[in-house]
């Protein structure tokens, strides 16, 4: 990865240099071109003319800024509210898991989960028709575009329009305003739509090749991974017994933890077969729940609890089922040692004291509860048989194509929407093989061949994402983002109304003080979630 980033670097520095250089001798003056730090800005006179073609309905543009304002208003609640209470939950990340800068930059090349092509065209999308939104507001407004043309970085970045700044401060809040709420509203718009197509006409045609288990996730030193599973590997059978759904997985009639089965997948388009240490893995045990107390720790296979040999994930859970908060049973676990490569009991750990599972999910998940909810013994870990989390084709393919499914209150609905946004963070964007390698697109995207197909719908969901990073980024009411500029006019019209007494000096100082002690609070959230951790982990 690194050696990725130098080399952009190295890029970006030699076109910076041959850009100055170019602009000094005056070679690209007469293209209307000039350079702006390593950027090349080229400049063009059509471009407006496009602008003011655009600009015509005005009382749509009008109704459309309106919108715009309410929608940014809502995102930037939203938003604040997102960053305190992250804010909030700093003090329970760990040093080594805390976020370095380069995710917080939003760099194609240089941020880890933003691949860099489909980064760079999701940026040049998102930057276009931001700047187009201002201008055509700009516009609109009646207020005149001093320039506009072209950003390049080695390659096109985006558009830029600069609009007539004096008479950007001179015409009414409305307008102003106006000028402002549409670039990141439109991004968020264009996000949305993006997300429409994705989910509702591409990946609504996808159905699966297989229907066997995949795998999702694989626990570091567990015996998949030292088997070699990989995420994206489809399980076909175990010891000779066909895998058709998790439940099959979940069940599995598995030797005693410690033993070896034969598992065979798919991965990349290859059926293989390993020997695979059998077992429940803890995949993460929790800081101070029961399991953390008894010595439990990730890595470990439970061989039995509470006197009942623990041979797949169903006998753990139905064991736990006939637990109650408050009990203390007995449990061992295996740990792995690597001279005799194998699995040998960890004499530290005998027993372990249950906790109520109703009052954990009381405390960190009270949405959760209802009527039905089962009450019994709580650990306090994640666990996967042969620590390997799987999901069903159908399952992945619900997350892609009707994520707010069940979604019936606020809560759900929100954590719908993180975990759509949270894909790249979960290995499913973009899309590649081996995962792709498991569905096939039928219907009309089916005509299309499998490669450009699977390239559309992951340029479809990086506009989407790019996009709408762009306008939650923007909306922030932090000077000079747009959304800084919004809540500073927004501010200085409920002074003028609530404080009519105040001067305009009085009033100024007012709407200067709260704007950019605002902006330095939100700052402060955003380097909090960086340092926050590290100094308190």
């Amino acid at each position: 990865m690194y050696e990725g980033i130098l080399l952009v670097l190295l890029a970006i520095t030699a076109f910076a240099v041959l850009v100055r250089t170019a602009d000094r001798k005056g070679w690209i003056k007469r293209y209307g071109m000039s350079s702006y730090g390593p950027f090349l800005m080229w400049r063009t006179e059509r471009g407006q003319r496009f602008i003011d073609w655009l600009a015509r309905p005005k009382r749509f543009w009008e109704y459309y800024a309106m919108a715009g304002k309410w929608l940014c208003l809502a995102v930037m609640i939203m938003m604040m509210a997102l960053l305190i209470w992250e804010a909030t939950i700093v003090s329970r990340i760990p040093a080594e898991s805390a976020p370095g800068p380069e995710l917080i930059l939003g760099i194609p090349g240089i941020n880890p989960i933003i691949p860099l092509w489909y980064g760079i065209l999701g940026l040049v999308v998102a930057i276009v028709v931001h700047e187009f939104a201002h201008g055509i507001l700009t516009r609109v407004g009646g207020m005149a575009i001093r320039s506009m043309g072209v950003i390049m970085l080695i390659v096109p970045m985006g558009a830029f329009v600069e609009p007539d700044e004096e008479a950007l401060v001179k015409t009414d809040k409305r307008r102003r305003m106006n000028v402002y709420a549409v670039g990141p509203a439109t991004n968020v718009i264009l996000g949305l739509v993006c997300a429409l197509l994705f989910s509702s006409a591409m990946m609504a045609s996808v159905e699966p090749v297989r229907d066997n288990p995949i795998v999702v996730s694989v626990g570091d030193n567990g015996p998949a991974d030292m088997a070699g599973l990989r995420f994206g590997a489809q399980i076909v059978e175990i010891d000779g017994q066909e895998i058709l759904t998790n439940e099959d997985y979940s069940s599995f009639a598995a030797p005693d933890p410690g033993g070896t089965v034969q598992v065979t997948y798919y991965y990349k388009g290859e059926e293989s077969t390993v020997p695979v240490i059998s077992g429940v893995m803890l995949t993460q045990v929790s800081d101070g729940y029961p399991a953390d107390q008894a010595g439990l720790r990730a890595g470990m296979l439970v061989r039995s609890l509470n006197d009942t040999v623990i041979r797949n994930n169903e006998d753990l859970t139905s064991t736990l089922q006939r637990t109650v908060g408050g009990q203390t049973v007995n449990v061992t676990a295996l740990y792995y040692d690597p001279v005799s490569q194998s699995y040998l009991v960890e004499p530290s750990v005998s027993s372990i004291t249950l906790v109520s599972r109703l009052d954990y999910y009381r405390q960190v998940s009270p949405g959760s509860v209802d009527d039905e909810f089962q009450d019994y013994g709580f650990m306090g870990i994640n666990s996967a048989y042969l620590g390997a989390g799987t999901n069903t084709p159908e399952v992945i393919l619900d997350l892609l194509v009707t994520p707010y499914e069940g979604a019936d209150d606020f809560g759900s609905i929100v954590s719908a929407s993180l975990q759509y946004i949270a894909m790249p963070f979960t290995g499913l964007a973009p899309l590649r093989s081996p995962v792709t390698d498991l569905f096939v697109a039928s219907g009309a995207w089916g005509a299309l061949p499998a490669d450009i197909f699977w390239v559309l719908a992951n340029s479809i969901y990086w506009i989407f994402w790019i996009n709408l990073m762009v306008g939650l980024t923007n909306v922030l009411p932090a000077v000079p983002l747009d959304g800084g500029y919004l809540f500073r006019d927004g501010l200085d019209s409920l002074i003028r109304r609530f404080k009519k007494d105040a001067s305009e000096e009085e009033r100024m100082r007012y709407v200067g003080t709260i704007t950019y002690t605002l902006a330095l609070f939100v700052l402060f959230l955003i380097l909090w979630q960086l340092i926050g951790p590290r100094l308190l982990g």
